[in-house]
């Protein structure tokens, strides 16, 4: 391993100690950063480590010193997006949704390039390190829900005449088919592993999936405005202080269908800790608050309907990446996962 491995804490500190501007919050460039690099966070794709400025003035700030994230692919050839995507998305939200963009260096990634590129070296993205927490399933009250809707309008706010890329506006698709979107995601799974697709629970839920996609179709063709969307906000995602949400892991940003992102609250089906519990009475409640802070021509009945298909789409296809995962040998929490999300989608689907 060499340091532009990125692969531990030391090298890591030494490439952000060459680069104090980008320490620069506010508060102008430290000196010496003197920078001390943990990791903390392994997900799917990133390694994301925290790193803080140990400038003595830094240390002895109220504010606390200067921080920033530096996020490494595991394998920048397998990433489910580009990562000058989720850069794009960054540059594009409004202050206070997500992290401040800062850096992208993208020769590692083999299906985008974006400020920062190099002819070799590490794939990697900079951005602001978002203070907060993941608050758990308990402390997602009505008031949190509702703070959470308000941000989301935030981020809605811009509308768009298509769907697709950020780094695409000019290119962006009019149509948005929810049966559509099943049907290439479910011939994706029976082209790659139709051992699982085949597994009788998953074959036998399907055509349920089905039938409620097309009962939901006709609310996404009358969808004519898109948006700026996370694309993946479920609770891990969401980094709560002083009762304001924002958000982080941007890697399925793009410009698409408000309901997605209010989908992945949560709802008849729900998986601690990605997705809440929610009944009837506060589902209608958190798209009410939503609809409130989007305002005229927010329609919660479309909303809540799409939300319902874009959460089924989303734990159906998630229960069978578990099972990859089980396949795969990463822990037999996963297979207990897949047969809890297939479990309540039976339930809910007619």
């Amino acid at each position: 391993m060499t340091d532009s491995d990125l692969t531990s804490s030391a090298a890591v500190a030494r490439l952000t100690a060459e680069h104090p501007e980008w320490f620069d919050d506010g508060r102008g460039v430290p000196v010496e950063p003197s920078p001390d690099a943990t990791l903390i966070g392994t997900g799917e794709s990133y390694a994301a480590w925290l790193v803080v400025s140990r400038e003595a003035q830094d240390l002895r700030d109220p504010a606390g010193p200067r921080a920033l994230v530096v996020r490494v692919p595991h394998r920048p050839e397998e990433l489910p997006r580009p990562m000058a995507e989720e850069f794009a998305a960054l540059l594009a939200a409004p202050d206070g949704i997500g992290p401040r963009p800062i850096h992208l260096a993208t020769a590692g990634d083999p299906r985008g390039t974006g400020p920062g590129s190099t002819p070799e070296g590490t794939a990697y993205m900079v951005v602001e390190h978002v203070r907060g927490q993941v608050r758990p399933a308990s402390a997602w009250t009505d008031d949190l829900l509702a703070a959470h809707a308000r941000q989301l309008a935030r981020l809605h706010a811009v509308r768009f005449g298509g769907h697709g890329d950020v780094t695409a506006t000019d290119r962006l698709q009019p149509t948005l088919s929810m049966t559509g979107s099943g049907e290439a995601n479910w011939q994706w799974w029976t082209e790659h592993h139709p051992e699982l697709a085949s597994a009788a629970d998953v074959a036998g839920l399907w055509p349920r999936v089905q039938r409620l996609f097309a009962g939901t179709e006709p609310h996404f063709a009358r969808l004519e405005e898109f948006a700026l969307v996370h694309g993946d906000p479920a609770v891990p995602n969401i980094l709560v202080s002083g009762g304001v949400p924002r958000y982080v892991d941007w890697e399925w940003a793009h410009i698409g269908d408000p309901a997605r992102d209010l989908a992945f609250s949560g709802g008849a089906v729900w998986l601690d800790p990605w997705y809440l519990r929610l009944g009837p009475d506060r589902l209608e409640r958190f798209v009410a608050a939503y609809c409130a802070a989007a305002g005229p021509g927010a329609d919660p009945a479309a909303l809540t309907a799409r939300s319902r298909a874009w959460l089924v789409n989303e734990v159906f296809f998630v229960a069978l990446h578990f099972r990859r995962q089980a396949a795969r040998g990463e822990g037999r929490e996963y297979a207990e996962r897949a047969a809890t999300l297939i479990a309540r989608l039976s339930a809910v689907l007619e």
